[in-house]
């Protein structure tokens, strides 16, 4: 559901470098994200996809690029090192709460109730008053079906209610950019549409978004753009269509071979041919 390319971009990244040790992650990636677009990275195992994820908001810090969020630069270090920023860490930490993340494995507070999950953060970091945040919390655990679980612990609840309790609570931030990594990966195989339908209803409620998934129906179903990583480098990007069911890159098509079984069962439903 993106929105008219004259509007301003969520998320730019310029020349992002990452390495562990000696070994290359990132190579130079240049992305840009802009609101209301839902953008799927895709590629193999190591490929850099969720390195790239986690370091939108530092939660892996790259070596050197630049990472602007709302208009608002996070990081800019150039290759030798220095920080053109400066920024302090609270100025940091303003602007990382403009993303919201939700993970594989939700990492939820297992002492804490529901509810309590959801209004933790928005109360410490954003100083919402506690009534405002159970408001807020309540109207969005009423969203995702879960208002009925608001006072149980994550341990009472399913593994396909705990992560949208995750997206509940992320949602709660009120972010300009939703990342998903892998979020049905740890999930049994028949809680997955649940997470899925939330997913679609963000996407067509305009959330910006950057999903990291294998999920093809998810990408057929809500992808504005796919961005294909190979060793660290973006080395495709286009439509779902173009990417899954007309790859050019060699990459690209190795991958996609890998799934043609399911990309066969989505046709009839995509009115292709």
């Amino acid at each position: 559901m993106r929105l008219p390319t004259d509007t301003p971009a969520i998320l730019t990244i310029e020349n992002l470098s990452l390495r562990y040790g000696t070994r290359p992650i990132l190579r130079g990636i240049d992305l840009t994200v802009d609101q209301g677009e839902v953008v799927v990275l895709l590629g193999a195992s190591g490929s850099g996809k969720t390195s790239l994820l986690r370091s939108i908001n530092l939660l892996t810090r790259p070596q050197s690029g630049r990472i602007v969020i709302g208009g608002e630069p996070i990081f800019d270090q150039s290759e030798d090192g220095i920080d053109r920023l400066r920024l302090p860490a609270k100025k940091i930490e303003h602007i990382r709460a403009r993303t919201g993340m939700v993970f594989q494995h939700f990492n939820l507070f297992p002492h804490m109730s529901v509810l309590r999950n959801v209004t933790e953060a928005p109360m410490i970091v954003r100083g919402v008053p506690r009534a405002q945040a159970e408001q807020e919390a309540h109207d969005l655990l009423r969203q995702l079906g879960l208002e009925a679980h608001a006072e149980k612990r994550p341990a009472q609840l399913s593994g396909g209610q705990q992560q949208r309790v995750a997206i509940a609570r992320a949602l709660a931030m009120k972010p300009a950019i939703l990342l998903f990594d892998e979020p049905t990966s740890a999930l049994d195989p028949e809680l997955v549409g649940e997470v899925l339908r939330a997913m679609v209803a963000l996407a067509r409620g305009g959330m910006t978004m950057v999903i990291v998934t294998h999920e093809l129906g998810l990408v057929f179903e809500i992808a504005d753009r796919v961005v294909f990583l190979d060793a660290g480098q973006i080395v495709a990007s286009g439509t779902p269509a173009d990417i899954l069911l007309s790859p050019a890159h060699p990459r690209v098509a190795g991958f996609v071979a890998r799934f043609h079984e399911s990309i066969d069962m989505l046709k009839p439903f995509l009115q292709i041919a």
